[in-house]
């Protein structure tokens, strides 16, 4: 069995924001985000469509981490999107705020310590549900 890496990205900057890529099988599984890296052979990576998600999704939860003493606290996310997908991420929030679940959130460009481009969720200001 060959396995082949997929080349395809998993974000990307359109006019209305900048969206997440998940990838369906053409023959109409359930949306999958991130999108399989790798898949067993030519043609089952011919039978993945991508889908984009966002630009915006739903707050569903979260939570702040407060990873020590020496580093600032940072949030995390699972955010709702249209078709049917839950997306695990980065929040960014501004400290001591609390965005409300069911709140309307952007996927924005972030940098991972490394210098890794990577997204993370914002909420949208004044927006408090859908």
């Amino acid at each position: 069995m060959q396995l082949t890496q997929r080349e395809a990205p998993y974000m990307r900057e359109t006019a209305d924001g900048v969206v997440l890529m998940a990838a369906r099988a053409r023959r109409g599984a359930d949306l999958q985000f991130p999108p399989p890296a790798f898949v067993h052979g030519p043609s089952d990576a011919a039978d993945l469509a991508d889908v984009e998600i966002g630009p915006q999704g739903l707050l569903y939860t979260y939570s702040i981490v407060h990873p020590g003493r020496d580093k600032p606290p940072y949030g995390l996310a699972m955010v709702d999107f249209e078709p049917g997908v839950r997306v695990f991420g980065r929040l960014l929030v501004e400290p001591g705020s609390e965005p409300e679940l069911g709140a309307l959130v952007k996927v924005v460009p972030f940098a991972l310590q490394d210098g890794t481009p990577d997204y993370a969720f914002e909420p949208l200001p004044g927006a408090t549900h859908a």
